[in-house]
């Protein structure tokens, strides 16, 4: 019977993600990253010109039939470790994501992000605003994490607070509540690299 350890062993030598700074690049070519949940709107995002898509929820074991469908259709994955069932947020469950071919991990746990980046991951260091008082002890937290890229949400309130908001050093992506056009405009008029939306709308048609 074949191990975990011997599968994720076996996963590992069959891709390598891209470096931080190329998954940066892709986002940058076409912000708008795609925030699906395992079995749901994966047959839209993978027919869009979305770059990155971006797994909210679903069963972590179950993963890779979903991360090589996303690879095959040329684009990146990323995925939420906090929301995602049956991965532990340890150095463990990173390695596990990370054998099974996934090119970014998210999550709010600062003391992760090492971990993340010593597997050759992109790190993304979600950041939820939910009062003022909470931005010195964030850019504290995110300045010692240093991650790749930084996720602030609510995303649609980007624009109104990004005066408030500490210097970041790495970009910023922008999620929650990005329904609209114009809300992608006011955030990247803002200076976010990019957005994370659940809205297929705003994907892009892949034929274009």
């Amino acid at each position: 019977m074949v191990s975990r350890c011997q599968t994720r062993e076996r996963l590992a030598l069959t891709y390598k993600p891209p470096d931080p700074a190329t998954f940066i690049a892709r986002v940058a070519a076409d912000p708008c990253c795609a925030a699906i949940t395992a079995g749901a709107s994966v047959d839209s995002a993978l027919a869009s010109r979305t770059p990155v898509v971006v797994i909210l929820r679903g069963n972590g074991l179950s993963l890779v039939p979903l991360v090589r469908r996303v690879h095959a259709a040329g684009k990146l994955v990323a995925v939420h470790i906090d929301l995602v069932s049956g991965v532990r947020q340890d150095h463990a469950g990173v390695a596990w994501l990370a054998a099974a071919g996934v090119d970014a991990v998210i999550s709010s746990h600062g003391q992760l992000m090492a971990s993340i980046r010593r597997e050759g991951m992109t790190a993304i260091h979600r950041l939820l605003l939910v009062r003022r008082s909470q931005l010195d002890s964030a850019a504290q937290a995110i300045s010692r994490a240093a991650p790749s890229i930084v996720e602030v949400l609510p995303g649609v309130l980007f624009s109104s607070i990004v005066d408030r908001l500490p210097p970041f050093k790495v970009p910023v992506l922008a999620g929650g509540f990005i329904r609209t056009e114009g809300d992608v405009r006011a955030v990247m008029d803002a200076g976010a690299l990019g957005v994370t939306t659940s809205a297929i709308e705003l994907w892009g048609d892949g034929g274009d």
